[in-house]
């Protein structure tokens, strides 16, 4: 097959890109044709959401800025988990998205402690965290929900403005918290006990479907959840290699055939994310660069800025990245000198260094875990943040793992492969992964 150019619009929730990958290559490259920052936006109602008409205006922008580059055989989108619009029966969005650092979701624990948490993880498998979307929906306002007639994940619901098309991706699905781990489909019983009419959810499927087209170009659904996306531009098949995704949020995991909903893995926290295509990711979710790009837009710096100051510092004290007090503090800079126990005029090269020294540690204390049920010996580090000589330094000193670094902009490669399988440019992701894997890991 000839002339396999595509589009991945990769969505996060500190920027949105626009790449595009040339399938025919003999070495993969990740082309961004457009980037927009954005974060989240605190309304005057209290409410916390998502600028969503900005939003698609940029990866139009984007996808314009792709077509000029050259001939486009397909679009992919994902994006970040958890995060919903609610359709009218008109078809239009019945409000801007909420975001899930939003402190609607304050009571989650009691919510979490009404349905059973054992039985929650038994039946879904997810991390219990107060962004997940089962809690979001529970603390969602009633009259609204009873205007919607779907729902839809952020990642599909860019692909419903590009095609008209409503659907769920199943790996996206699996984030929520509402998805049966083991039969694929919604546990009714669960959206009903948060208050939810079931009917507003399309049943999730898997990626490789063509969507609809937008401009003449076929847009196919893949991996909606960017940490799938991920995860499949990761060439995990080597025994002993566990995950790091480093952005954001450093997701810390391994993929496995089936999912853990023991007892111990509870206890320990684990999500089971289904993967890409198959199997599961079993990992954990760190707070990560979210704290240096809180801090750098109080400094106006950026997060690689600070990661440059932060290699001045000769050591900082660690901190719990992982306490709720950063999910979304007025000031960033104030928390985490409090938590590391800093001066309040200690400089930002310190509170810099202790951010990306308590990262590593908190990836490290997952690592540990993982060690109790099976064999880690290497760490394979993409997004931002493995751009880094310091990151990856401390993360190997941490853990005490050789770590290799991978492709900066691994979300949107994966989603790049899985649209090569979609259009049959591969058989299936393994031939994908062999393609990438030249260029993947040093």
């Amino acid at each position: 097959m000839t002339g396999t150019r595509v589009a991945a619009v990769d969505m996060g929730a500190t920027s949105v890109r626009v790449t595009v990958v040339d399938l025919d290559v003999d070495r993969p490259e990740v082309a961004v044709v457009h980037r927009w920052f954005h974060g989240p936006d605190p309304r005057p109602d209290g409410s916390v959401r998502w600028r969503w008409s900005e939003l698609l205006d940029n990866v139009r922008v984007g996808l314009e800025r792709a077509r000029e580059s050259g001939p486009l055989a397909s679009i992919g989108i994902d994006g970040w988990a958890v995060d919903y619009g609610l359709l009218g029966h008109d078809g239009r969005l019945l409000s801007d998205p909420h975001s899930y650092r939003s402190p609607r979701t304050d009571g989650w624990r009691e919510v979490a402690r009404a349905l059973g948490e054992p039985d929650l993880y038994r039946r879904t498998g997810i991390q219990l965290m107060p962004i997940n979307t089962i809690f979001q929906l529970a603390s969602h306002d009633a009259a609204e929900l009873a205007k919607a007639s779907r729902l839809v994940m952020l990642p599909e619901l860019v692909a419903y403005e590009l095609t008209g098309e409503v659907v769920s991706e199943r790996s996206n699905a699996g984030t929520t918290g509402l998805l049966d781990v083991t039969t694929g489909e919604w546990a009714a019983d669960l959206v009903e006990a948060i208050g939810v009419d079931a009917r507003i959810l399309s049943r999730p499927e898997a990626s490789g479907r063509k969507l609809g087209e937008y401009h003449g170009t076929p847009v196919h659904l893949v991996a909606a959840h960017d940490t799938a996306c991920a995860f499949a531009a990761s060439p995990l098949d080597t025994g002993g290699r566990a995950f790091v995704s480093a952005g954001t949020w450093f997701i810390v995991g391994v993929e496995r055939e089936a999912p853990d909903t023991s007892e111990p893995a509870r206890l320990a926290n684990f999500s089971n994310e289904i993967g890409a295509v198959r199997g599961y990711r079993y990992l954990k979710n760190v707070t990560g660069f979210w704290l240096l790009e809180q801090c750098g837009a109080l400094w106006r710096e950026t997060a690689r800025e600070l990661v440059d100051l932060a290699d001045e510092a000769p050591g900082a004290p660690v901190f719990d990245v992982g306490d709720e007090r950063f999910l979304a503090p007025s000031r960033m800079d104030d928390e985490v000198r409090a938590a590391a126990g800093l001066g309040v005029d200690a400089p930002h090269s310190l509170v810099a260094r202790s951010i990306v020294e308590s990262v590593a540690a908190g990836v490290a204390a997952v690592v540990e875990e993982l060690r109790l049920t099976q064999r880690v010996e290497e760490l394979a580090v993409v997004g931002g943040a493995a751009a880094s000589r310091l990151v990856r330094e401390r993360l190997a000193e941490h853990t005490g793992l050789p770590v290799v670094a991978g492709a900066t902009e691994a979300t949107a490669l994966g989603n790049s492969l899985l649209q090569g399988v979609a259009l049959g440019r591969f058989a299936d992701l393994t031939e994908g992964r062999r393609w990438a894997r030249g260029r993947l890991y040093d």
